[in-house]
């Protein structure tokens, strides 16, 4: 019988099967090893949010129960799920695999059914500050529809100068919408599925 281990994974308090945690460990070390940084900055940065997409994962495998175990099963989901953060096979000292079915299997995560122009994830509306010319508001609506920031910057101009009520509407959105910060919720604002490598693209680095 496995001995359970107690451990933090991206901020989050999680009882581990004695192999699922080695596996966990080995996967985080693996990933580290491929990350391609300017600076430990970035490294620490792209591991951070790694963790806590891990801990998501687990959160929803599990309930949100601390009593319940994760298991290899659901380690291996995840690290298939994430991959590599260069979209590389993972090194064969950790690499067990599971069918290829496991996303359906594994319940309660995000439906990725949408295949847009910028990936397969449903897009999520965020302030583009990245491109921002003053809070991003016109950026994140460019990225959400799919249209050229400069379309949507001359028309909310226009609205501002005959009407009046582009700004309004630009100030509500400003203060509603959250800002796209971490890797993670810039890959929903893409409509890019948060793998692994796909985060790595907008660390700070880039």
């Amino acid at each position: 019988m496995n001995k359970v281990v107690s451990a933090s994974v991206g901020g989050r308090k999680f009882s581990f099967d004695e192999d699922a945690y080695e596996r966990l460990s080995d996967y985080f070390r693996h990933f580290k090893s491929r990350l391609r940084m300017d600076s430990q900055a970035s490294s620490d940065e792209v591991m951070s949010e790694i963790e806590r997409r891990v801990a998501e994962i687990f959160a929803q495998a599990t309930g949100g129960q601390y009593n319940r175990a994760v298991d290899y099963d659901m380690v291996m989901r995840a690290v298939e799920q994430l991959g590599m953060p260069d979209g590389s096979a993972e090194p064969a000292d950790g690499a067990a695999g599971t069918d290829g079915n496991a996303d359906a299997e594994y319940g309660g995560e995000p439906d990725f059914s949408y295949s847009g122009i910028q990936g397969n994830c449903k897009r999520k509306l965020f302030r583009d500050k990245d491109n921002k010319a003053i809070a991003g508001v016109c950026a994140g609506l460019a990225v959400y529809f799919d249209i050229d920031t400069t379309i949507i910057r001359v028309v909310t101009l226009l609205v501002c100068l005959l009407w009046g009520t582009g700004l309004i509407f630009y100030l509500v959105m400003m203060i509603v919408t959250p800002a796209a910060k971490t890797p993670y919720e810039k890959c929903l604002m893409h409509g890019l599925k948060p793998t692994a490598e796909n985060m790595a693209k907008f660390s700070s680095n880039k």
